[in-house]
């Protein structure tokens, strides 16, 4: 079976796009309460589900996006790089507006460091560029 130029260069062209695409997508962060104590243990027989962590964040090419639940009043968020400068911090009001995006056009590659505080919750996520 002969395989045209045309066909195997547009295979090429195709896989190139999607190999590509992989990596404008949006990553999750893991968030994690910023506490030293060990998280507690769960009953027997019943899942542990932490209510106080009622948000979550991804991370693409163009924005760092934080997604809040629900309404959780006045919120800190400080992003730390690799040496521990802040390189974005802002309180915002999160019962008027429950999604931030902050633009990362400007950040270099790096390790990054987001902590989120609210109440007396405190969250950190790491992620990189």
């Amino acid at each position: 079976m002969r395989i045209s130029k045309s066909m195997l260069s547009k295979t090429c062209v195709i896989t190139g796009l999607l190999l590509v695409s992989q990596f404008s997508f949006a990553r999750d962060i893991i968030i994690r309460k910023d506490d030293q104590s060990p998280p507690p243990q769960p009953m027997p027989n019943r899942t542990f589900v932490d209510t106080d962590i009622a948000l979550t964040a991804t991370v693409d090419n163009s924005n760092l996006a934080v997604y809040f639940d629900w309404a959780v009043g006045e919120a800190t968020i400080i992003v730390y790089d690799e040496n521990q400068n802040v390189v974005y911090q802002a309180v915002s009001d999160i019962d008027s507006i429950l999604d931030l995006f902050i633009p990362l056009d400007c950040w270099s590659t790096g390790d990054y460091t987001i902590t989120i505080s609210y109440g007396t919750i405190n969250l950190i996520g790491d992620f990189q560029l």
